[in-house]
């Protein structure tokens, strides 16, 4: 029984007729008891995890039908901005740069959402060897444009060893152009993003070191939940949905290793993805 309601059966067998009595029975029941209650937790886990699916899948299909109609305005937008359409007044442009910076937010949350959804659906991906140093690699080769274009000096320190550990490329491209590419947004014109690499015995470092705004004491606790921005960073014009992190985190952890944050405001931060070498 589980608050006055029957969950199940307990069957209790012996060699004899009429073996069992009061002191059996009073024996008997903390247990049935313990099973009714293991029985209802693992109930309301099962329907959990089918919400948590059913949510993922939502998430998946809505964002799936938005990202479409958002590419294609953004598209338009921007063609306006270049003057394909025309000369424009400065009102005009000025207005038609505030679309593009929503358009820009609402694309960035599509991406974002996807992600987070892919993390959470049922059916992990198929995790495997991957060679790290390509994965920090191709994202410092992916940002180093959008690093000249505002100006700040983004530096790769590789590790000459094949650093090879356990997860997806796919994966490991996410965490390291999500946390590269903040950095890169985070740090103004004239700063310096550092991104290194150190094996130190069965293990990997990859630091990803900024000169940017930094964050307040008060939002590292935080900063790893969804939809969290730091209130600087809320401030500032960058555009940011604060799920980032939060699939950044997912990701590092289910493949074994951590993250550590260490910032100041107004000196930068350094953000550390420690992970496990694997033997091949």
């Amino acid at each position: 029984m589980h608050e006055n309601h029957p969950v199940g059966t307990l069957h209790v067998y012996a060699t004899a007729p009429a073996r069992f009595g009061e002191e059996d029975v009073a024996l008997l029941m903390p247990l049935a008891n313990l099973g009714a209650a293991a029985v209802v937790a693992t109930r309301a886990l099962t329907a959990l995890e089918a919400m948590e699916a059913s949510k993922a899948q939502f998430i998946r299909v809505a964002t799936h039908e938005l990202r479409s109609p958002v590419t294609a305005a953004q598209s338009l937008v921007r063609s306006v901005l270049k003057g394909y359409a025309g000369e424009l007044t400065e009102k005009q442009t000025e207005l038609l740069g505030r679309i593009s910076r929503r358009l820009d937010f609402l694309e960035s949350l599509v991406n974002d959402l996807l992600d987070l959804a892919a993390g959470k659906a049922a059916g992990p991906e198929e995790e495997e060897p991957v060679l790290l140093n390509g994965s920090v690699g191709r994202a410092v080769l992916l940002l180093q444009p959008r690093a000249e274009e505002k100006g700040v000096a983004l530096t790769l320190r590789p590790c000459p060893d094949r650093l090879v550990v356990w997860g997806t490329e796919s994966g490991l491209d996410r965490v390291f152009v999500n946390l590269v590419g903040n950095a890169v947004k985070y740090t103004p014109s004239g700063g310096s993003v550092t991104v290194a690499l150190h094996s130190e015995g069965d293990q990997v470092r990859v630091t990803v070191a900024d000169t940017g705004i930094g964050i307040p004491e008060e939002a590292l606790p935080h900063l790893f939940e969804e939809f969290y921005r730091a209130p600087n960073a809320r401030a500032s014009d960058e555009v940011g949905t604060g799920l980032g992190l939060a699939i950044v985190q997912d990701l590092v952890e289910r493949y074994g290793g951590r993250i550590e944050v260490q910032s100041r405001v107004g000196q930068g931060t350094k953000f550390i993805v420690i992970l496990s070498l694997v033997d091949l």
